[in-house]
């Protein structure tokens, strides 16, 4: 089967790439013998700069091609410049079509809403079918984002491009995402029928414990309970919460804690603060891969402490953690909520609420028992739901039932 993959956003090969869906679902197809060529633009959006002056194409391994298409760049994730360079971008990427034999099925995600849009339509008009998986509600995303007085103004301007995805969404041949939650987003609100299923943010699990599993940590009892923050600093995550619960547990429990951040952002300053006035609060600064993985493997729990006024119903950082065996301490109360209660992968607090995520952490200190229990049911519950080997293979086997 000769499969094309369409993403904007995520890494390819030749980036850094830390845990990629694109990627992996590239070498879950490989794996099954299927051909695959890899979409994506010369512009790198997370670093807001050119990866070639020109189109190429990478040739990764034996049936794996990455193909870049040079389109325009901007500086600025809120800006009419970045409109344009997506509608540059699926202009190039459909006289980019031809160069190449037609396929058995396209899988992209979506937004840009202007690419995908473009896809869609050349895949109608070419009898090829088109699996848009959806990795952010948008428009709806765009709306949270707009100060309170000025939504009504942006609901009316931003009304063309919910006319373009109702089409978009006729136009595929089925729908899948990386949550239920935005499964149930575009089959409700949307009004869609037709083939959908979620595939979550899956983790190459073995490769990750080849890392964490060489670590020799000492009993509970012997050192202090280790919390990590991983990600960006920007003001959408609830840092602030973060740091009070720490300095409520450092006044409470000296000595007991020891709460790790690493990442970039504007929030990074309040961070610097915290580790002048409390021995339990460290900034360990941008890590490699590995690194990270090391600190995944000397750490016990996962914080997960978003703002939630956000659109994610399930972050990348939940099996980030998890494949590394951390329980969670999560604020998004969303469907990742429901399933680290439901399946008892950690424990959930409120956004802001610094006092209740402060209770949970003091649960794990004095109960010691608990956290070990949770560990082992976050390794099975990662193994069953969150695995490369399990999740896009499965992925795969979609794409087929949908090209034949």
């Amino acid at each position: 089967m000769n499969i094309w993959l369409i993403s904007l956003f995520d890494p390819t090969p030749l980036d850094e790439p830390i845990f990629p869906r694109f990627i992996e679902i590239a070498k879950a197809a490989i794996k099954e013998g299927h051909i695959v060529h890899h979409f994506t633009s010369t512009f790198r959006h997370t670093k807001k700069e050119h990866r070639f002056k020109t189109s190429r194409v990478e040739n990764i391994e034996k049936g794996y091609d990455v193909i870049f298409t040079h389109s325009m760049s901007y500086k600025k994730n809120m800006s009419p410049k970045r409109f344009y360079a997506h509608r540059d971008y699926a202009k190039k990427l459909i006289k980019e079509f031809s160069n190449f034999s037609k396929p058995d099925v396209i899988f992209m995600s979506m937004p840009p809403l202007s690419t995908v849009r473009e896809v869609t339509r050349w895949g109608r008009k070419n009898n090829v079918p088109v699996v848009v998986d959806v990795i952010d509600p948008w428009p709806d995303s765009f709306i949270k984002d707009v100060p309170r007085v000025l939504k009504p103004l942006a609901k009316i301007l931003i009304t063309p491009f919910y006319n373009k995805l109702r089409k978009t969404f006729k136009d595929s041949s089925a729908i899948t995402a990386i949550s239920n939650g935005y499964l149930n987003w575009a089959k409700d609100f949307h009004d869609v029928d037709k083939l959908t299923k979620p595939f979550f943010l899956a983790i190459d699990v073995d490769e990750v414990r080849k890392v964490t599993e060489q670590i020799v940590k000492l009993p509970l009892s012997e050192r202090p309970l280790r919390l990590i923050y991983a990600g960006s600093l920007a003001s959408s995550y609830d840092i602030p919460s973060i740091l009070k619960a720490a300095e409520i547990i450092e006044n409470k429990y000296p000595g007991r804690t020891e709460f790790l951040f690493t990442g970039k952002g504007p929030q990074l300053e309040l961070i610097n603060t915290y580790t002048k006035q409390y021995n339990n609060v460290e900034y360990l600064g941008w890590l490699s891969r590995e690194e990270l993985l090391r600190q995944y493997g000397l750490a016990d729990i996962g914080l997960i402490q978003h703002k939630n006024s956000l659109t994610q119903t399930i972050t990348y950082k939940f099996f980030n953690y998890m494949s590394a065996g951390l329980v969670l301490l999560n604020s998004l109360q969303t469907e990742m909520a429901e399933m680290i209660d439901k399946y008892d992968l950690g424990l959930n607090n409120k956004e802001q609420d610094f006092e209740r995520l402060a209770q949970n952490i003091e649960t794990y200190i004095n109960n010691p028992e608990l956290l070990t229990e949770q560990k082992s049911k976050v390794v099975d519950f990662t193994n069953e739901n969150g695995h490369t080997r399990t999740v896009y293979l499965k992925l795969v086997d979609f794409l087929k039932n949908i090209a034949s």
